[in-house]
């Protein structure tokens, strides 16, 4: 007897588990439908895959938003709502290009992938320079006193040539009058020494004490020094008066200096001239520049990048057929739906027509009736009265008619 090998059934496979709060919130990032994933075993970790690449890039656009923000204001509080809020605005556009990755016949549209690309590549470079300005803080600090100082020497320049048509003669006239007084203070100086020198006996007499030429010394000396406190009260008034017009102009200067200096701040404007400075002087931080912005730009593109070099599984084909089976049945809907209001005018035109024609029967019953009784008015006259029989034939007519 042959061997009669009893029927095996296949083992049950074994249900996978509930989906935990974190990998649904991983879901919903990734722009995917739990209800149907959860009954996708094959497709849970791509998706939870695609939703960290999203929660990866809503995080650093938040850090960089918020670096972003403390450059520009002071409270701790306003940083922290304005970075949140642009940062979910990071998100929604991320989980909208995701959304929005269209396929046909399982290959990608160009137009549309390219253009979310260009998107995502323009939002990467924009969050990455308050990140790069925080990686090189230190260097962009160092850079911006050099700066500073350059645009503050450039500003006084520029005030010292707007000046010069002010301050020049007056400059001239003050060195003129310092001049002036200066070759009167030597003259008497001369006069003194030789005054000196006439009475110690050193002098052209080569006598000792005050000679005949001695007193005529003095006299010149004493005239001299006199001549120069006169020469002192003429022109100190007049060194004074351009000395304080001098001292008005530069006071002016000080103030425009003072008032220049307080835009020259630390922001994020300063920050990025700095940056572009050390990248122009120094080619090694040039090239390391390109490289982080590059990295950086590429974890903005990470989950667009990740949808669509991810290849269709069983949960893009559910939501392809339930995508199709929920659009076909619109389509029988709006069908059935039209034949009913095609039907419903029918039956309300033959309808219509049925209580017009009741009505026209009605009417020429009516009419009759009127007419006999017309006719049967003008006989009871002995029909003598046969203008008003036909006015009153035209009423009826008319009225019945209208």
């Amino acid at each position: 007897m042959n061997d009669i090998k009893p029927n095996r059934k296949p083992p049950a496979p074994v249900p996978a588990p509930p989906p935990d709060g974190f990998s649904k919130f991983l879901w919903w990032l990734a722009t995917a439908d739990a209800g149907v994933l959860k009954d996708c075993p094959t497709d849970r970790e791509r998706y939870r895959i695609v939703g960290i690449a999203v929660l990866v890039t809503w995080l650093f656009a938040t850090l960089a938003w918020g670096y972003f923000f403390s450059t520009v204001v002071d409270d701790d509080l306003i940083i922290a709502a304005l970075a949140i809020f642009f940062g979910f605005a990071i998100l929604s556009i991320d989980r909208s290009l995701i959304a929005a990755m269209s396929r046909n016949g399982g290959k990608p549209q160009f137009l549309p992938v390219a253009f979310r690309l260009v998107l995502a590549v323009t939002i990467g470079l924009f969050i990455s320079q308050p990140v790069v300005l925080m990686l090189f803080r230190k260097d962009i600090d160092a850079q911006m006193v050099l700066d500073r100082q350059a645009k503050l020497d450039h500003f006084r320049k520029e005030q010292a040539a707007l000046n010069e048509a002010r301050t020049k003669p007056l400059q001239q006239e003050i060195v003129t009058l310092k001049n002036e007084l200066q070759q009167k203070e030597e003259q008497v100086k001369d006069y003194k020494d030789g005054y000196i020198r006439e009475t110690d006996g050193t002098g052209g007499s080569g006598k000792i004490g005050e000679s005949a030429i001695a007193r005529v010394k003095k006299n010149e000396y004493l005239k001299s020094e006199e001549e120069l406190r006169k020469l002192k009260r003429e022109l100190e008034p007049r060194r004074l008066e351009k000395a304080a017009q001098l001292a008005l102009i530069h006071s002016e200067d000080s103030t425009k200096e003072q008032a220049y200096l307080a835009t020259l701040t630390d922001g994020f404007l300063s920050q990025i001239e700095a940056l572009n400075t050390l990248t122009e002087e120094h080619p090694p931080m040039k090239q390391r520049y390109r490289l982080i912005v590059f990295i950086i730009t590429l974890i903005e593109i990470m989950p667009l990048l990740t949808k669509l070099l991810m290849p269709k599984g069983e949960y893009d084909e559910k939501v392809a057929a339930m995508t199709a089976g929920s659009i076909q049945a619109t389509k029988l809907e709006m069908e059935k739906e039209q034949e009913l209001h095609a039907y419903y005018y029918d039956g309300a035109e033959h309808a219509d027509k049925e209580v017009i024609d009741h009505l026209f029967r009605l009417t020429e019953t009516q009419r009759r009736r009127e007419s006999e009784q017309v006719v049967k008015d003008w006989e009871a006259s002995d029909g003598k009265r046969f203008r008003q029989l036909w006015n009153n034939a035209k009423r009826l007519l008319l009225v019945h008619k209208v």
